[in-house]
This record gives structure tokens, sequence and C-alpha cells, in this order.
């Protein structure tokens, strides 16, 4: 593939990720969406979307063939592939994993999976590492340079929308103890009154899970 094409084909699909994290949806839903598109933007059979924690990495998110088996799984750092990435910082091209000392074969036996070829980009936002993104097994040939580049744009993309997610979560905690630390403090003034807030928000509830509201409509319920 030559220079040009490479910039077309990398624009292209960043640019429909974009739309993806762009879009009116909830912010997990997002994330998860986005993950969902990566296999098509790559040509491969199955993606992971790998977090680090205080633990080591946990499959956040997986496509594909068993990806409910693989979301089990924990990798220490520097285990596998992905842990091998996560632990430098650097892109890993596999395509003979079961030769490649890196590759963790206990993915595939827990999974039923059978891995064919692997690429695993860093997952980086502001030069610290999140975790990684990984896909799986080529619909033809090999991974490529070319492929790597177009990942990791995308993994860029992912990054934004994970931290934009967090502060989303954070802004909305906060609000929501703005509120009821306001109306304690209104209910404070008048002894009749006193734990009026909690009965509500517990009613809230109730009322929520019998109507069958989403989450966001029953914060919504309690906020009123």
């Amino acid at each position: 593939m030559d220079s040009q094409k490479r910039q077309w084909r990398t624009l292209f699909e960043v640019s429909k990720i974009a739309s993806i994290i762009n879009s009116s949806l909830e912010h997990d839903e997002i994330v998860r969406r986005a993950v969902e598109y990566i296999p098509d933007a790559i040509g491969a059979e199955a993606a992971s979307l790998i977090l680090k924690d205080d633990q080591g990495l946990y499959f956040h998110l997986a496509t594909g063939e068993g990806g409910d088996k693989v979301k089990k799984i924990r990798l220490k750092m520097g285990e596998g592939v992905a842990g091998w990435v996560a632990e430098r910082g650097e892109v890993a091209i596999v395509n003979d994993p079961y030769n490649d000392p890196r590759f963790y074969e206990g993915a595939d036996r827990q999974s039923g999976f059978t891995t064919r070829n692997i690429l695993c980009v860093p997952l980086m936002l502001r030069d610290e590492l999140k975790g990684v993104v990984e896909v799986i097994n080529r619909r033809e040939g090999d991974f490529t340079e070319d492929d790597a580049s177009v990942l990791k744009c995308l993994s860029n993309q992912i990054a934004i929308s994970l931290e934009n997610s967090r502060l989303y979560q954070e802004m909305k905690s906060t609000f929501q103890s703005m509120v009821e630390v306001l109306a304690e403090l209104i209910e404070l003034r008048d002894h009749y009154t006193g734990g009026h807030t909690e009965r509500v928000k517990r009613y809230s509830l109730l009322v929520g899970e019998r109507m069958g509201l989403s989450t966001e409509e029953t914060e919504a319920l309690q906020l009123a």
C-alpha cells in the first residue's frame, strides 16, 4: 500500500470512529461501539480493550467468538503479548503466536478461540498508559505496519472517550452530592421535615424499579 492510500485509509477509519465517539449515546455505550467497530476497520475477527488497574490488566471489553470468556481473564504486567505491550509501551505485531515466547496460550484454552496472529498497541492518554487495544486474527494474511498505524489512531480516540466518560461520571456524582447536601441543609431549618430527602430518594428508587425506568430516568426522578 502506497503512502497516499495509507493516509486515506487512516483518515477514513479515524473519521468513522470519531463519529461514534461524538454521537449522543451514553459514554459507556460509545466506548463499546467504538471497540466493536475496530475489527471491521482492521479486517480482523476480534478486538479487546484491556485496561490497567492496581492488580495488573483486565479485559474491559472483548468482541468476537469467546469474548465473554476472555473477559474473565486477568494478566500481570509483562504477561502475554498484551502485558508485554503494556509494560514497554510499544506496538507488537505477532504473526506466529505459538512460536512467540510472549504469547499467553491460556487465553485460547479458556475461550476456545484459536489465535493465528495478534496486533496490539498501547492505550495512552497524556503520556500515561491506560491499557492496550488488541486485535486478533486478520481475515486475510498477516498484520502489517499499516494496520498498526490505523489501530494506534483508533486507540487514541478510544483513550479520549474513556477519559470523557470518567470526567462525566465524576461531574454527575459531584452534582448529585451537591443537590443532596443542599436538600439536607434546607431540611435542617425545619425539625418536622428532617429525613424527608432520604425517604423521597428511597421511594423514587422503588417507583423507578416498578415502572421499569432506565438508570438515567431513575436518577432524574430522584433529583426532581
